[in-house]
């Protein structure tokens, strides 16, 4: 019986170690380092142009890639978009759509209820980016950033 037990047990916590390092190894760490280099990347850009970091930072993947920051340019809340060689692509310094105004008009317009829009540089532009997935449809919508008007929509169904 204590054989048994013996063995029953160290197949249990085999199984353990083998969850927990497939874990580590193939999600954890490669997750950790991918926020690393984000983290590297926001650093950076705003160590090289003297920018006073205001709380906002995405990767936007597009039709190309680009980071997106809100940062402090001589006294101006602005908003910039850099490119993967982390060349300034361009700078907005307007006033902005509330973006519970645009959460709005994307659920009286869809009947879809976002939790969270992002800012991203889409056809030469800041604007707004929501994405909704359920199990039948993917969709992506941008709104402009400064007035809120809807610029396009990608609808992808099943």
């Amino acid at each position: 019986m204590k054989n048994k037990t013996f063995i029953v047990s160290t197949v249990v916590l085999s199984v353990i170690l083998i969850v927990v390092t497939f874990y580590m190894l193939f999600v954890h760490v490669p997750y950790y380092n991918y926020s690393h280099e984000l983290d590297e990347i926001r650093n950076q850009i705003c160590e090289d142009n003297h920018y006073e970091y205001l709380d906002y930072f995405s990767e936007y993947r597009g039709k190309s890639v680009y980071y997106m920051l809100k940062v402090n340019i001589d006294g101006v809340e602005s908003y910039v978009a850099y490119d993967t060689d982390l060349n300034l692509v361009d700078t907005y310094q307007g006033d902005i759509t509330d973006k519970e105004d645009v959460l709005d008009k994307i659920t009286t317009k869809y009947d879809i209820i976002l939790d969270d829009l992002e800012i991203a540089y889409e056809n030469e532009r800041f604007v707004y980016y929501g994405l909704y997935q359920d199990d039948d449809m993917l969709l992506y919508v941008y709104y402009d950033l400064s007035s809120g008007d809807f610029i396009k929509a990608v609808k992808l169904d099943e």
